[in-house]
C-alpha cells in the first residue's frame, strides 16, 4: 500500500441544551465514530483501500444561553492518511514478462539466422545455375564454331582459281617499257 494523501472530514451542527450541555437523546449531533465513517467514505470515493493514522476531535461551544435552554455548537473533526495499492508502472515488467520478452527474442534470432542462411543457399543455387547456363552457352558457341570450320566452302577455291591465271601471266611484257629491239 502507498499512501494517497491526507483526508480531512468536519461535521458541524446545532443542539439546544440546558446549561451542563447538549441534551443527551438529541439525533442531530455529530459524534467522532460518525466523522470517522465520514472519513473512510470519503477516502473510498478518492479511491484509496483503507485509511490509516486516524485521528479525532470533538468541540463544544455554547453560543448563546437563556432561563431554559442554551444553544450548543457541535463540531467534530476526523483526519488521517488515504492508502491506496500500489500501482505497478508500464517500466517495471514482472519477472515473467521479461523471461517471455528474452524467449521471443531468441526464436527472432533463430528465425533471422534461418532466413539467412535460406537467402545464402538462394544466392548459391543461383550462382551455379548461371554458371551452368554460361558452360552450356560456351559449348554451344564452341559446337557451332566447330561446325562451320568442318563444312565444305565452296566459293572459296573457285576464287583462287580466278586470281591464279592473273597471276601468272607475267610472261606478258609490260605496257610502260619501251621495247628494247626497235629504237
Amino acid at each position: 500500500m502507498a499512501p494517497m494523501g491526507p483526508v480531512h472530514v468536519r461535521l458541524t451542527s446545532l443542539v439546544r441544551g440546558d446549561a451542563k450541555g447538549p441534551g443527551i437523546g438529541i439525533m442531530n449531533a455529530p459524534t467522532a465514530a460518525e466523522a470517522t465513517a465520514e472519513l473512510h467514505r470519503v477516502a473510498r470515493v478518492a479511491g484509496a483501500d483503507k485509511v490509516v493514522s486516524v485521528g479525532a476531535d470533538y468541540r463544544r461551544a455554547a453560543l448563546a444561553g437563556g432561563t431554559t435552554s442554551t444553544q450548543w455548537r457541535i463540531e467534530v473533526q476526523a483526519w488521517g492518511t488515504a492508502m491506496a495499492p500500489v500501482k505497478v508502472e508500464p517500466s517495471e515488467q514482472p519477472e515473467e514478462q521479461r523471461a517471455q520478452d528474452a524467449d521471443k527474442a531468441k526464436d527472432q534470432a533463430k528465425d533471422q539466422d534461418a532466413a539467412k542462411k535460406a537467402q545464402d543457399a538462394r544466392a548459391d543455387a543461383q550462382e551455379s545455375a548461371d554458371q551452368a547456363k554460361s558452360r552450356e552457352v560456351a559449348a554451344s558457341e564452341q559446337a557451332a564454331a566447330a561446325r562451320v570450320e568442318a563444312a565444305p566452302q565452296p566459293a572459296a577455291p573457285a576464287a583462287s582459281a580466278e586470281i591464279a591465271p592473273a597471276t601468272t601471266s607475267e610472261s606478258a611484257p609490260a605496257p610502260s617499257a619501251p621495247p628494247a629491239a626497235q629504237r
